[in-house]
């Protein structure tokens, strides 16, 4: 059963969206500890799909992921650089742009009921 609602994490960081068997799933966003970033968009059982995560730099990757990670295709925008391509994990096969560390925010889920 789907449900929705906001967790808040001990390290700063929050979930406000949807639920499925205690993990995030449908709409939400996840930000991080002090600001560490926020991921917008689809998930499904506690995993980013398709959205948009924003660095605090003000950078940000939209498109698909797998498993916690940037997957297919994507763009990165880092000031008035724009890189548009298929990404693996954490780099794009397009450009030899360089990646700000980003980690799932997945990690940040312990959506235990």
């Amino acid at each position: 059963m789907s449900s929705g609602g906001r967790f808040n994490f001990d390290d700063g960081g929050s979930y406000c969206g949807g639920w499925e068997d205690g993990k995030a799933h449908g709409h939400g966003i996840c930000t991080g500890p002090k600001g560490q970033g926020e991921y917008s968009g689809s998930w499904s059982h506690g995993f980013e799909v398709l959205g948009v995560y924003t660095w605090p730099s003000g950078n940000t990757y939209q498109g698909t992921w797998a498993q916690g990670k940037r997957h297919g295709i994507g763009m990165e925008s880092k000031g008035k650089w724009v890189y548009k391509g298929e990404a693996d994990g954490c780099s794009f096969s397009a450009t030899n742009a360089p990646s700000e560390g980003l980690r799932s925010l997945r990690t940040l889920q312990p959506l235990q009921r």
